[in-house]
């Protein structure tokens, strides 16, 4: 982790909460790892313009008028940052149910043909794969979970985004309720240092779900079902994803799918693996809704198909856990509409 890329979006000032997050998000880094090089961009201060008619073609063609030459060096200098970066740390507040159109315009300079992402045999293919990202989200209600989960347009959004460009590996901080209230507030922001602990130390992270799980066992276990959702079956680097499988599966864990079932760390990543050779590159799965689990046993629903949709696939995983693993996974799929 040697070098930070801080990134504010917040045009809210002084008074910004997810400028708060995201200070505090870079001080836990230095602290880990004070000879860390940190290159900060405040999107409000010094805004990225909005690509215009003049300005598009030094974005996505070739760049001949002075406008395009402009927003091409724009461009370089900061792809360069980002290359540079073996951290990302975003502040996102939630405009309008999705991200402020500063950091829109941001994302507009950053993702480039044949420089950030290139096009292959299998799709779209991230050039920028290696590095975390930590997105600091804020909002004035509940979108994480309940009826207006499906108004949460920011973070699919931003998890497809950075996804297209390589960067996978996203821890996201959540600071809801903002607008419930002083109590509410406080209660968000010190859950959301805690989770910002966590992100940043894994030891943090490992005491943060084992308070959570001391608590109400479910929570570890709805966590242990998105996870594997995202960082095994959504991981492609088959060494990244053992590593996870290694986390959250037992040892002698089996995965039970439709037409056969494996046992072992190894052999889930294998079948994993099998599984995404036959799917598009840019193939995605995600929940539905959150996961639910009581009494040793887990659900969650998920949809797979591109990012900007439609589903080619649904189904659920049903988990059983044990010692705050997963036991076994039985995989059901849909059946297409006739």
């Amino acid at each position: 982790m040697g070098n930070i890329l801080a990134i504010d979006s917040s045009v809210s000032g002084d008074s910004s909460i997810s400028r708060g997050l995201v200070q505090d998000t870079v001080v836990r880094l230095l602290e880990a790892n004070p000879k860390a090089a940190l290159t900060y961009r405040d999107l409000a201060a010094a805004p990225v313009p909005h690509l215009t008619p003049a300005t598009v073609a030094g974005i996505r063609g070739t760049a001949e008028t002075d406008a395009e030459i402009a927003a091409r060096m724009l461009s370089d200098e900061l792809i360069a940052e980002l290359q540079s970066a073996d951290v990302i740390v975003i502040g996102a507040p939630m405009y309008n149910f999705s991200i402020p159109t500063s950091l829109r315009a941001w994302f507009d300079h950053v993702l480039r043909p044949r420089v950030t992402f290139r096009y292959g045999e299998n799709g779209a293919e991230g050039l920028l794969s290696g590095k975390r990202a930590i997105v600091v989200e804020t909002r004035g209600g509940v979108y994480s979970e309940g009826p207006t989960r499906g108004m949460d347009f920011q973070e699919p959004y931003l998890k497809t985004l950075l996804a297209f460009i390589g960067i996978t590996d996203v821890a996201f901080i959540h600071a809801e309720k903002i607008g419930y209230g002083p109590e509410a507030q406080q209660l968000s922001l010190a859950k959301a240092r805690e989770q910002i602990d966590a992100a940043v130390n894994p030891r943090a992270a490992a005491e943060y779900a084992s308070d959570n799980a001391q608590a109400d066992p479910a929570i570890a276990w709805n966590a242990l079902m998105q996870k594997n959702l995202d960082d095994v079956f959504g991981e492609r680097d088959a060494a990244r994803r053992l590593d996870v499988i290694r986390q959250i599966y037992c040892d002698d864990a089996v995965l039970h799918e439709p037409d056969h079932s494996v046992r072992g760390h190894d052999a889930i990543s294998q079948a994993v693996t099998e599984l995404l050779a036959h799917l598009p590159a840019d193939f995605a799965f995600s929940a539905i809704r959150p996961a639910s689990s009581h009494n040793g046993i887990g659900r969650v629903q998920w949809t797979a198909g591109p990012p900007e949709g439609p589903a080619e696939v649904t189904g659920i995983d049903i988990a059983s856990f044990d010692g705050g693993r997963i036991r076994s996974l039985h995989v059901f799929l849909d059946q297409a509409d006739a």
